[in-house]
């Protein structure tokens, strides 16, 4: 079978059933874990690595209403397909169970080909619906890429979006600073260990949670820098927080590294951050053509315009967008416009422009990156604050 790496997480009190589940599940090919009671199934659903739990009704301690409401409750587990497998057949339990969070109800007894077809269809709706990497790429210090990451990050999880944001710039201005957050530690300790040892706890632990919902990973080590991250590294430690977010912004410098390189060739979109002069646009289109030399299609890549200077102002905004999209040569997913009193710079007290002025027009333009990102449309249009 073709399910070796799927791992599934059966929560069942009755041995028999237990023993049932099981042998079906590793009869198909997958990997099971399992757990006999409510709370010691949330544990280990929090601290494994699982692609879907079958979660029995009626536990000792707390039900599979609860663990279920828990799971959703919680941002790691949150997304984690969950098949209830009870034997109450009621209506009313299978609309409960489904109001919780629960993503498809069986009941007992239920025979092996039904419960493999579940299985199946639920991890298969996981699959089509899976996370995108979303590189960030400064084309110059101070422009405000890092402030634009954080506030389309904040933008997203306003959206009910699980988001990890990840620095990978050495500068004064990362995104754990503008938030006001204190890294206890970075992953550079992870390396230390075998690199097919560090796992999602690991990682967790280096995570730092923001109020809004995101979370915030500072840099193992500067791209760019003596000492590199090795390209295995970072393939692993983006790949696993891949799977633990819907969407995973990378704030990386445009370095001419095997590092660098492995980031951007396995990103889903790259978007490129230039100021609004014309020597700056230029610089885009001149980064896209570098882009494409690595096999990065133009259908992956974007570009954000930021508009420090006042260079287009506002009484000519929209006349400027048919200017700018074929002297950049690339889709252009927006235009942070220049106001004097909400420039994209970082705000007193770490509160990003997006929450502390959410109807200005400089938050609604960052808004309309982030819908960019969410719908996956990538054109040349973009609509004017």
């Amino acid at each position: 079978m073709a399910h070796v790496s799927k791992k599934i997480l059966v929560v069942e009190d009755d041995p028999v059933t237990l023993r049932f589940v099981r042998y079906t599940l590793e009869k198909a090919g997958y990997q099971v874990s399992t757990a006999t009671n409510g709370l010691e199934g949330l544990k280990k659903a929090r601290e494994g690595e699982h692609d879907l739990v079958i979660l029995d009704l009626m536990l000792p301690g707390i039900d599979g209403f609860e663990v279920c409401y828990r799971l959703r409750a919680e941002p790691q587990t949150a997304k984690l397909p969950v098949l209830m497998l009870t034997a109450k057949a009621q209506d009313t339990d299978r609309d409960t169970a489904l109001k919780v969070g629960a993503d498809d109800y069986l009941t007992k007894p239920a025979n092996p080909a039904e419960i493999i077809s579940r299985v199946e269809n639920l991890l298969a709706k996981k699959k089509t619906a899976r996370s995108k990497t979303v590189i960030f790429l400064g084309l110059e210090k101070g422009i405000g890429t890092t402030t634009l990451v954080t506030n389309v990050a904040i933008a997203l999880s306003q959206k009910d979006e699980r988001v990890i944001a990840v620095d990978l710039y050495s500068h004064d201005s990362s995104i754990a600073k503008l938030l006001r957050l204190k890294p206890e530690s970075t992953p550079a300790h992870l390396f230390q260990k075998p690199i097919d040892t560090i796992d999602r706890r690991d990682l967790e632990s280096v995570l730092i949670a923001h109020q809004t919902g995101i979370r915030v990973m500072s840099a193992p080590q500067p791209v760019g820098e003596q000492g590199d991250i090795s390209v295995p590294h970072l393939d692993l430690l983006l790949g696993k927080l891949r799977e633990m977010c819907d969407y995973l912004l990378v704030d990386l410098p445009f370095q001419p590294t095997d590092t660098t390189r492995a980031v951007l060739t396995k990103s889903d979109l790259i978007i490129i951050v230039s100021g609004s002069k014309a020597d700056a646009l230029t610089g885009v289109r001149s980064t896209a053509t570098l882009l494409g030399l690595l096999g990065i299609s133009q259908e992956r890549m974007g570009a954000v315009v930021i508009d420090r200077e006042g260079v287009l102002s506002e009484w000519k905004f929209p006349k400027v967008i048919p200017d700018i999209v074929p002297s950049i040569g690339v889709s252009l997913l927006g235009i942070i416009p220049y106001e004097a009193k909400a420039a994209l710079k970082p705000v007193p007290g770490g509160v990003p422009i997006i929450l502390s002025d959410p109807d200005c027009p400089l938050a609604w333009s960052i808004r309309g990156v982030a819908q960019h990102i969410m719908t996956g449309k990538i054109n040349s249009k973009v609509s004017s604050p």
